[in-house]
């Protein structure tokens, strides 16, 4: 008994999922790095351009590099300074205002 779709199916599967593991791992997909972002989606600001080349997981890994750098100089700052919210990342209100003194302190411009 011939089974021709089994044979199809084998030669195919392995295609379809490495281009399937490609595509989400692409570093330049937001989708797959962890959602796309909904806040820093213009400008040139370290955060912008970490949106831009890897979504929300490149802007949240950014922002915690600012963070640390930042209270490495002397800073005080932490996520729940400018996040209502860490899981939308809802801003707080003085959220622009102290986004540019973590810029400053952490020196990442």
């Amino acid at each position: 008994m011939k089974r021709p779709f089994a044979r199809l199916a084998t030669l195919f599967l392995p295609v379809t999922l490495t281009l399937g593991a490609a595509y989400v791992a692409h570093p330049g997909n937001a989708t797959a790095a962890g959602g796309s972002c909904t806040i820093a989606v213009k400008g040139a600001s370290p955060t912008a351009r970490a949106c831009a080349k890897g979504g929300r997981a490149e802007a949240r890994r950014v922002m915690k590099d600012m963070v640390t750098a930042a209270n490495k100089n002397g800073g005080k700052f932490d996520c729940e300074g400018c996040h209502k919210d860490v899981v939308t990342y809802e801003l707080n209100k003085n959220a622009v205002e102290d986004y540019k003194k973590l810029q400053t302190a952490s020196g990442m411009k």
